[in-house]
């Protein structure tokens, strides 16, 4: 099938509000209400008919959130969810009709989870809980944090120390933000989840590969902090 027949409605403008959507739903019914809803829940959406579309959506256009209405039967759900985590840090939500696949779906990597047939309103609740969620770290909320000499924008996610400055992405931010909302405390790969770090398919050992990202983001710049790791406790973030 072609992008022009793939892509539904491209570059919907409908909804006024910041949060940029990206919904993939085959059926047309579902994908109407589907829109209607995020679009009540302060977004504007593109609407594609496919995962395939979706990933080409995705290496085109930034997203604040990506709402994937699944079909009984699809394939490889696990495959597109890991796919979708790969593309977009975005909040995932998932609209099934497959009941009984909730808690992969959840363990896989999806945020939200509702069951069709769906009411409405659940699934405005749905969308801005996930977008909530996103945007929740201490960090994020406010504009600007100074510590120990050091400046974080929340705004920006960039940190900037002795003139020297490093960008995060959005998934990095999260992460520095729990830890330096918890500082000399050791922190399990649990508790981060649950403080709203979203972990992803692989869990624990995508944490681990995001501590090492941001061990090698900051370490060059000599902060007044150390990020450290202990088997059987976690991560930790202690100021000198």
């Amino acid at each position: 099938m072609s992008d022009r027949h793939e892509i539904i409605d491209q570059r919907d403008m409908a909804g006024s509000g910041r949060c940029h959507a990206l919904l993939i739903e085959a059926d047309e019914a579902y994908r109407v209400t589907i829109a209607a809803c995020v679009r009540l829940a302060g977004c504007r959406v593109e609407q594609v008919a496919n995962p395939a579309a979706a990933y080409r959506e995705l290496a085109r256009t930034s997203f604040d959130l990506v709402v994937w209405g699944v079909a009984q039967g699809a394939d490889s759900r696990c495959d597109v969810i890991s796919e979708l985590r790969l593309r977009t840090e975005a909040p995932l939500v998932m609209v099934d009709d497959a009941f009984e696949m909730a808690q992969l779906d959840l363990e896989s990597g999806a945020d939200q989870w509702l069951p069709k047939p769906f009411i409405p309103g659940a699934l405005v609740g749905c969308v801005r809980a996930a977008l909530r969620k996103s945007s929740s770290s201490i960090l994020q909320v406010a504009s600007r944090v100074e510590i120990r000499g050091m400046v974080l924008d929340g705004k920006t996610r960039k940190l900037t120390f002795n003139g020297f400055e490093v960008g995060f992405t959005r998934q990095e931010w999260e992460l520095l933000s729990i830890l330096v909302s918890y500082p000399d405390r050791f922190l399990g790969a649990r508790e981060i989840v649950r403080l709203g770090w979203r972990a992803g398919q692989h869990g624990p050992e995508q944490l681990r590969t995001y501590v090492r990202r941001l061990r090698l983001k900051v370490e060059p710049l000599n902060l007044p902090c150390h990020l450290l790791s202990q088997h059987g406790q976690g991560y930790c973030l202690t100021f000198d």
